[in-house]
């Protein structure tokens, strides 16, 4: 899949360091080589939007719209921030 990432998003995945960066980049890897969304471990469609998904990352919550063309689907990954709790 085509990954594609929001300044937010960005911005907020520098202020990461240690374990949880690695599982930030394990999970982008894991996405650009998603053959479906099925195929993303630890994701979930958010009730009531449309294209809406969230990945779990630990404490924090990546929020991403899936957007899908003809010539292949593309990720935008606009917010990463801390779950619940």
């Amino acid at each position: 899949m085509n990954v594609e990432f929001s300044k937010a998003f960005v911005k907020a995945s520098k202020r990461l360091s240690g374990k949880m960066l690695d599982s930030l980049r394990r999970t982008i890897v894991e996405v650009k080589a998603a053959k479906g969304i099925q195929d993303i471990s630890d994701c979930k469609k958010l009730v009531g939007y449309r294209n809406i998904y969230r990945i779990r990352l630990g404490d924090y919550r990546a929020l991403f719209t899936l957007e899908i063309e003809f010539s292949g689907d593309t990720i935008f990954f606009q917010y990463l921030a801390p779950g619940k709790g």
